[in-house]
């Protein structure tokens, strides 16, 4: 007996306490608002206004379903949307949040314009129908029939979306554009896609959420020319390179570049490839295959000398040795040996290491001869002293 009373008195206190919960939640079928366009020689689009704020005490925590069934002759014509609509009843002349997603079909089946008092709809096609279902806890934000039917597009909209899912926030006047799926399933994002919470606009951001001395990676697209690129942060308390290094397609620097910035305290050029394939290390201006502005270190260096280049055709019979006293004028008047480049000259545009070892050894050679030359002479003049 006792066990019957409670219950009774629990649904007592759930009627007086919770009554606008416990008798106010509402489903609302497939309902047919009317049709794509009108019926003139233009066939012009209506827009219907399918929500809004039907009295300032209202609370609304509603989940609407609407369906834009344009021709049946093609697939991609249809768009089934799932909009949530929030209002507390202390918030008279608006609503507090909105959400609106595509859910099947072709999300830019239909075109939303959002007010803070009000939702309207146009479908993207024509010959088909506009459709709406909804589930209600407490209050309907549904038009009751009253669709505000017009051809005439609405003015003084505070979002509008045509693909893109829309999330308002209109406590802050916020309006977020959610990734939405093409007919072809690709996905598309307005700024990008995250994974994680982005730490910069970009077209891909990779981040940890909370994790703000962490790794990320992002990737950025210039929105007037065809500049890409892709920005690798290493952060870490104990990290000595806490920076960013920067790498990418730049078409109007006709290069491919790789950036540091962190290790140095401005953003450096580390690498550089023209669109000639001439590669530069330390500059951005090279004028070779590859030009390294700073000391190369390597173990072994080889460079490809055609055989009739090689110097060994001083030892030809036919080859014609300059006099000592050639030799000696040139120096006189030139300040450095015959055939070799000035300092001048190498200071300006530098040398070509495998040119330069092919002309040290011509002189080598030639030095050679005279030596043997002035070898033969002494021996002579011991014969003679003898």
């Amino acid at each position: 007996m006792k066990y019957f009373k409670l219950v009774g008195y629990w649904l007592i206190i759930c009627c007086f306490i919770c009554p606008a919960v416990s008798s106010a939640q509402t489903e609302v079928p497939w309902k047919f608002i009317g049709s794509t366009q009108d019926e003139s020689s233009a066939y012009n689009f209506y827009y219907y206004k399918i929500a809004q704020v039907n009295a300032a005490k209202h609370r609304y925590a509603s989940l609407i379903e609407l369906s834009i069934q344009g021709d049946a002759n093609y697939f991609d014509m249809q768009g089934t949307y799932l909009i949530r609509i929030d209002k507390w009843d202390d918030s008279p002349n608006r609503f507090d949040g909105m959400e609106i997603r595509c859910t099947s079909g072709n999300p830019a089946a239909a075109v939303f314009y959002v007010f803070n008092d009000a939702l309207w709809v146009r479908s993207n096609y024509k010959w088909g129908g506009v459709y709406v279902k909804a589930a209600h806890l407490v209050y309907s934000p549904l038009t009751d029939g009253n669709y505000g039917q017009t051809t005439t597009e609405p003015t003084g909209f505070l979002a509008k979306t045509g693909d893109y899912g829309l999330k308002c926030d209109f406590d802050g006047n916020r309006f977020f554009r959610l990734p939405f799926n093409d007919i072809n399933g690709f996905t598309y994002n307005s700024e990008g896609i995250s994974l994680g919470q982005p730490l910069k606009q970009s077209v891909l951001s990779i981040n940890g959420k909370g994790m703000p001395n962490r790794d990320f990676i992002y990737i950025t697209r210039d929105s007037i020319s065809a500049q890409a690129d892709i920005f690798s942060n290493y952060k870490g308390g104990t990290d000595t390179q806490n920076g960013i290094l920067g790498y990418g397609v730049r078409p109007m620097s006709k290069a491919w570049q790789i950036w540091e910035k962190g290790y140095h305290a401005d953003w450096v050029n580390l690498f550089h490839v023209g669109v000639n394939g001439d590669i530069g290390i330390g500059t951005m201006n090279p004028t070779a295959k590859l030009a390294v502005n700073g000391t190369v270190l390597a173990k072994r260096v080889k460079v490809s000398v055609a055989a009739a280049e090689w110097p060994d055709f001083v030892f030809s019979k036919t080859y014609t040795l300059p006099s000592l006293q050639e030799v000696e004028n040139y120096i006189s008047q030139h300040q450095h040996l015959p055939d070799m480049p000035a300092a001048a000259e190498v200071a300006k545009d530098g040398h070509d290491l495998g040119e330069m070892n092919r002309k040290l050894l011509q002189k080598v050679e030639e030095l050679t001869l005279y030596i043997i030359d002035l070898q033969k002479r002494i021996a002579t003049l011991e014969q003679r002293s003898n």
